[in-house]
């Protein structure tokens, strides 16, 4: 149990001053929204966020509660809460009930928090390899439903959900919520000096977006911006030690990211992969972030799924960003695979349980046509280090290319 007087740390790599948060007002405002004396007990602590089981007085879980590192955009959680509500609204997807949450990071806890339900059941990854394959089965194929359900949500623009009010579930698309406009990114604050005055410069470019290549441009933008007003940063991070080489880097990517802000408009565009040049009427839907087995919670008995977790990071996309299978069901060796999900043999025959269930023509359309689209969506986020490298201009070429030949129309990808 964490005691009353106990401060609990986000702490950073690099030069950045580690972010706290008061267990003794985080256990105060527990016992206020349950009206009991409560104990924490922590479940579960990431890069983002500390997640803490609630006690009541007979030992009894009353929920949860999860505080959010002051990493992220201070809207984080409001949106994940709009998410959540949104998914409970709209569809069958058993996702877990927020009771309160507070979204100051200046309230008496000292960070953003949200109380909620616990659901019942186990965690999906720690029991995985052991399950029988009846109930991986059942397990795959609810999941497929759900996915189905969730990409039939569609929006008019790209961003992240928000709740109209506190008290309703009318929600809207606003600004993104999205690793490049993190004050630190996995764990390492990039700007240590001027954080908070980067992550205001930013906010110009996080949306809400009404196309597509808006939503792409905006990644390379935050580096753009990065490289105008943080340069001596930015040289330091190629770690190159000849001062003349590191400023040629330096002008290659800047080169290469501007080509990529082109290939953004023609690649895919305003479109759907595989169809010609259009502007769809509500060109987006929900993608989930780096949906893992761990967010699956299930009886491990019967393969029911009893929710699913963490939805922080979900994001309003364009649909062939949104229609991806999960990691774990593909090969390992499949680009976009997982470490996690048993051996191949195993992923492909539950691959194909998912797939008899997963009945939609144009989730499957999405999915295909548009892996190279999502090629480029996984570079948008490098930073330019990686842009300047080797290779790298050549890829952006080629695809330039490509696109003023065959606008809308994926780049066939290269065995």
């Amino acid at each position: 149990m964490e005691q009353d007087d106990a401060v609990s740390t986000f702490s950073y790599d690099g030069d950045g001053e580690a972010d706290t948060f008061s267990i003794h007002q985080l256990r105060a405002a527990v016992n206020s929204h349950f009206c009991v004396a409560c104990q924490l007990r922590k479940l579960a602590e990431g890069g983002y966020h500390k997640v803490y089981e609630v006690i009541g007085e007979d030992e009894t879980v009353l929920g949860i509660v999860r505080v959010a590192s002051p990493a992220f955009p201070r809207d984080k959680l409001e949106s994940e809460v709009a998410t959540l509500r949104y998914l409970a609204t709209h569809t069958e997807i058993p996702v877990p009930q927020v009771f309160a949450w507070n979204s100051d990071p200046f309230n008496p806890v000292g960070a953003e928090y949200m109380i909620m339900q616990k659901v019942p059941g186990v965690s999906a990854n720690t029991q995985w390899n052991t399950l029988p394959m009846n109930v991986k089965e059942r397990v795959v194929s609810q999941v497929a439903r759900y996915l189905k359900a969730i990409f039939a949500l569609r929006f008019e623009h790209a961003g992240s959900l928000y709740l109209s009010s506190p008290s309703r579930n009318d929600v809207y698309v606003g600004p993104i919520v999205s690793t490049p406009f993190y004050r630190a990114i996995d764990g390492v604050i990039r700007v240590p000096d001027a954080a908070l005055q980067l992550s205001t410069r930013l906010s110009q470019y996080r949306g809400p977006f009404s196309n597509v290549s808006d939503y792409l441009q905006s990644f390379l933008h935050t580096e753009l911006c990065v490289l105008a007003h943080h340069r001596p940063v930015v040289l330091s991070e190629l770690e190159v030690a000849d001062a003349q080489e590191a400023d040629a880097r330096l002008v290659t990517g800047e080169r290469v990211l501007r080509k990529a802000l082109e290939l953004c408009t023609v690649y895919p565009g305003n479109n759907s992969p595989g169809v010609p040049m259009t502007t769809p009427t509500k060109p987006f839907s929900l993608r989930l972030d780096d949906f893992r087995l761990s967010n699956i919670m299930i009886d491990d008995k019967s393969g029911v799924v009893t929710g699913l977790i963490d939805f922080e990071g979900t994001t309003v996309a364009p649909l062939w960003e949104c229609a991806v299978v999960p990691g774990w069901l593909l090969d390992c060796d499949d680009p976009e695979g997982r470490y996690e999900g048993g051996s191949n043999e195993d992923r492909r025959r539950l691959l194909d349980v998912f797939w008899k269930t997963m009945d939609d023509t144009e989730w499957r359309e999405m999915y295909e046509n548009g892996k190279p689209f999502r090629r480029l969506s996984d570079r948008l986020s490098f930073q330019i280090g990686i842009w300047s490298m080797r290779g790298g201009e050549e890829w952006v070429d080629e695809r330039l290319a490509w696109a003023k030949l065959h606008p809308g129309i994926s780049m066939p990808e290269k065995n």
